[in-house]
């Protein structure tokens, strides 16, 4: 028998035994002794070749016997592929979260240690694939199947999800999360279609400001009780233009007045909500008088939708011109959509959300240590022009009301500062 053989174990791809001798041959077990000994065949005997040579270990894998007679060449490609996804299969085994295993970076972490035989990624990249999809959960089909608790229910710091589900929403968030809404009162929210699951209809994550990094934290989803909901003005403003459109086609642009009226309907945001509904009926007033009939169908739809169904602080921004629009979670979210070719099963989308909580984990905790430097923000050069004039009005309004004005002043007022708006920022 030859000197200094090595043997590594390894397993075929359907997970029977194997050995590898000297990362030149491969040997797959034949049978088992009554002394607990195993015998080992040359993966070429069932080949052309009928390869001869074996190898028998006892329970402690130490070699007993090695016929050496091969009738072929060696194959040390062979081999080397063999040991390799094994290497990672092991790493995916022993996860307690089999999607949390990056194995594009396993492999290279282990063909390192291979010198200069190794197989290529591409070349172990599915049957690795396919033996970490066999140690996840079936696949999701309905709602209902989604279990409340669950192994994979953790961050990648091994922490526990918050989870929270109910028969149509589940929700989750890590303690890191948890933390930053706890401190930072801006939240902001987007759903989104093309990232949810073929049996669930949308994805809704919410981020929130970090004030003391001047940056944007991703969090998870969450259902908030008792918040002061805000909706985004580029969804009112676009809103807004879809009806406009279906009810009047291209006759306010047309129309002088009535695309003075559109755009400071369209303002309302802005000012005092105080004075809304007098401003309305005052433009409502002269729609009438004109006779604009299409662009009154307009003004209902808009009475109905936003002064009645929808509560005016819900879209209003006088008090706290601060962050009008959701575009960090869309932002997000088209990010996201980008990480799927199709849509995702329901534990490939946690694994993705899993990645992004710790990516932003590591950005937080790595820029609070100083070791990063903290993000510029964005100068938002339009928010600060609309800040600035409305505050100016609101001055304006104070000096009203030491006069002791009459309501009509008012009105007035904030119907020159929708004026201003459409002038000087808008246009």
């Amino acid at each position: 028998m030859e000197k200094n053989l090595e043997i590594e174990i390894s397993k075929t791809n359907r997970g029977k035994e194997q050995i590898i001798l000297n990362r030149k041959y491969k040997f797959n077990l034949s049978s088992k002794r009554k002394d607990n000994s195993k015998k080992y065949k040359c993966t070429e005997y069932k080949t052309l070749n009928q390869c001869p040579s074996f190898i028998i270990l006892n329970n402690e894998n130490q070699i007993l016997e090695y016929d050496d007679s091969h009738n072929h060449l060696e194959n040390k490609f062979g081999a080397a592929k063999s040991i390799v996804k094994n290497k990672i299969k092991d790493e995916i085994s022993i996860s307690s979260i089999p999607f949390n295993v990056n194995i594009k970076r396993t492999y290279d972490e282990i063909s390192q240690g291979m010198g200069l035989i190794c197989p290529g990624y591409n070349s172990i990249k599915s049957q690795v694939t396919r033996s970490r999809r066999k140690q996840l959960p079936p696949d999701i089909t309905t709602f209902d199947e989604i279990p409340n608790e669950s192994k994979y229910y953790k961050t990648k710091r091994d922490e526990n999800f918050m989870t929270f589900k109910n028969n149509d929403l589940i929700v989750f968030q890590s303690p890191f999360q948890a933390e930053l809404f706890s401190k930072n009162k801006h939240i902001f929210a987007d759903g989104t279609f093309y990232i949810a699951p073929i049996f669930s209809y949308q994805v809704f994550i919410t981020r929130t400001y970090v004030t003391e990094l001047n940056s944007v934290s991703n969090a998870a989803q969450k259902v908030f009780i008792n918040a002061n909901i805000k909706y985004c003005i580029w969804h009112f403003k676009r809103a807004l233009e879809i009806k406009k459109k279906e009810l009047c086609g291209d006759k306010v642009e047309k129309i002088k007045d009535l695309y003075i009226y559109y755009n400071n309907i369209s303002n309302f945001p802005f000012i005092n909500p105080e004075y809304i509904y007098d401003l309305y009926s005052k433009i409502k007033s002269e729609c009438q008088e004109h006779n604009y009939v299409q662009f009154l169908e307009f003004l209902e739809y808009f009475k109905k939708t936003y002064l009645i169904n929808f509560e005016t602080e819900n879209w209003n921004y006088y008090d706290n011109i601060e962050h009008i629009t959701n575009n960090v979670s869309e932002t997000f979210n088209k990010y996201l959509k980008k990480l799927f070719a199709k849509k995702p099963t329901f534990f490939q989308l946690l694994s993705e959300l899993q990645k992004e909580e710790s990516k932003y984990y590591i950005d937080y905790e790595r820029r609070t240590a100083g070791i990063l430097r903290n993000k510029k923000q964005k100068k938002l050069i339009r928010t600060e022009e609309i800040k600035a004039l409305v505050k100016y009005y609101k001055n304006m309004e104070i000096l009203l009301k030491k006069k002791e004005s009459v309501r009509n002043d008012f009105i007035d007022l904030w119907l020159k500062c929708l004026n201003d708006l459409n002038i000087k920022i808008i246009d």
